[in-house]
């Protein structure tokens, strides 16, 4: 009896549910609240992991901007602007700093930790949290080489020369006024069109091939040119016979009232597009200057401007190099495509770039692989512009800004040369690659030369924005979009207006990668 009580009495307590309610709330009381707290310390967490990113990027752009400075000197500057604008008071304590320098990547980066007190969390032996945070920074360039790539082509007349004028002037006062030091800023100009004029003051130059080694210079003429002289009659009549070396500088020498205009011919692929710089002991890495030859006596070519002084075919028309000799040229002549202003070097003085710039003209036909290609040689170290600093110089920001407002253009001609002469020579001669006389196909040709040039200028760490002027044409202003560094680097200017904001945004990127690249 007394046993079956205990157990009813034991069955009864353990089927009566009304103080388990208490029970559970008492043991499910402790989590919630620590979860409730915890929120609180996660969200102090939070913030401080906040702050802390906002100080360590702080920190990064100021060590950024100093582009020489040691490893402890980094991590002073680092130090002193992640206590200033990391409050410890409110957030907790900064465990660690570090700062790296990469020299190969030109990048500053900063990471941190700091350690934030809990409250609620601590019930639960959790005494702080720690957070962590890491920001890269490019490392500021104290100087900038950049060279203004610019369409000079007859389009380009009336309002549109004068507002690019205008808007490469407010380029060159931004540039010049925020460099603190003379040399902060240089900056050159290649205007451009079917060719780019280095300037006559480099006639005869080495570099230009004086001696005729370059085989550019027999390319048209069909190579050493053999003349027969003879004196007398009968027996007593007598002959020399004398090789002719073509030369332009020597078709310049024998013309009368001509000089050379300062432009300069494509070479052949691939250095067309290149800075490979000219060596004597080669002569294909020479450069020749522009010399578009006498084209035959008939309506149909539009460069002649002598007589031809022989009868046969038009390449013997042509070649016949004995005509030059004491000629005068009664219209086009051997500067035929050579329309645009010279280069001008990269300098610090904006006197001499803002002349060149009002000195441009609009002239000529669009060759803008052959401008892109002078702007790189205007930026490299190498021969023939050689003002540029080494690529590998980490303190410099070398960049280009090319702007065009057409296509390309190479005109094929249904004769016997299949274009006239210009940048390439002519398309018969095949220093382009190709021989066509579609004019779509020598511009696509154009294009790819094109693409190929700002390739490389980008292979070299130069910097290039691009600019489309009132273009229509969707491929080309897809050309001058893959030309940029980046898509964000490209910008179509439908008016003057739009051209001079897109010339004072690129400015204003210049000089802010200039500061806190």
């Amino acid at each position: 009896m007394f046993l079956a009580r205990i157990s009813r009495r034991v069955a009864e307590f353990a089927s009566n549910r009304r103080g388990n309610v208490a029970v559970i709330f008492a043991l499910a009381l402790m989590p919630v609240t620590l979860l409730a707290g915890g929120s609180v310390d996660l969200s102090t967490a939070m913030n401080a992991r906040s702050r802390l990113a906002q100080a360590l990027d702080a920190a990064a752009l100021a060590v950024g901007t100093n582009a020489t400075i040691s490893d402890e000197e980094a991590l002073e500057i680092a130090t002193g602007f992640i206590n200033a604008n990391y409050p410890e008071r409110e957030l907790g304590n900064i465990t660690s700093v570090t700062v790296s320098l990469d020299t190969e990547t030109d990048t500053v980066t900063v990471r941190g930790a700091a350690e934030v007190r809990t409250t609620m969390l601590g019930l639960a032996g959790i005494q702080t949290i720690t957070v962590h945070w890491e920001s890269v920074a490019q490392r500021a360039r104290q100087r900038i080489e950049l060279a203004m790539v610019l369409d000079n082509t007859g389009s380009m007349g009336g309002s549109k020369i004068r507002g690019l004028r205008d808007a490469a002037h407010l380029l060159s006062e931004i540039l010049f006024e925020g460099g603190d030091d003379p040399d902060d800023v240089m900056i050159g100009l290649v205007p451009f069109a079917a060719t780019v004029n280095v300037g006559t003051g480099f006639e005869r130059d080495w570099w230009l091939d004086p001696d005729a080694t370059s085989p550019i210079h027999a390319e048209w003429a069909g190579g050493d040119y053999s003349v027969e002289e003879c004196r007398g009659r009968g027996r007593r009549r007598t002959c020399t016979t004398t090789t002719i070396h073509p030369n332009h500088w020597d078709l310049f020498d024998q013309l009368q009232n001509t000089s050379w205009g300062g432009c300069v011919e494509s070479r052949s692929l691939p250095m067309d597009i290149d800075d490979t710089p000219p060596n004597a002991g080669q002569p294909e890495t020479l450069f020749v200057p522009h010399f578009a030859p006498d084209e035959p006596d008939t309506s149909y070519y539009p460069n002649d401007y002598i007589d031809d002084d022989v009868s046969g075919s038009a390449w013997d028309r042509l070649r016949n190099l004995p005509k030059y000799d004491g000629a005068r040229p009664n219209r086009g002549g051997p500067n035929a495509a050579c329309t645009s202003t010279p280069i001008t070097a990269l300098t610090n003085s904006r006197s001499r770039v803002d002349r060149a710039i009002s000195d441009m003209d609009a002239n000529g036909t669009t060759n803008i692989a052959n401008g892109v290609s002078w702007g790189v040689r205007v930026l490299s170290p190498q021969m023939p512009f050689s003002e540029g600093t080494g690529y590998d110089d980490r303190d410099v920001l070398k960049a280009m800004v090319i702007l065009t407002d057409g296509d390309n253009v190479l005109r094929g001609e249904n004769s016997d040369f299949m274009s006239e002469y210009e940048a390439y020579g002519y398309i018969a001669d095949n220093r382009l690659g190709i021989r066509t006389t579609s004019d779509s196909r020598l511009s696509e040709a154009l294009d790819e030369r094109t693409i190929a040039a700002c390739n490389y200028a980008k292979a070299q760490g130069i910097r290039v924005y691009t600019i489309t002027f009132q273009v229509n044409s969707s491929s080309t202003r897809r050309m001058m979009e893959a030309c940029a560094s980046s898509p964000s680097l490209y910008f179509d200017s439908p008016s003057t207006s739009a051209l001079r904001d897109t010339f004072e945004m690129i400015a204003g990127d210049l000089a802010n990668l200039r500061l806190a690249r």
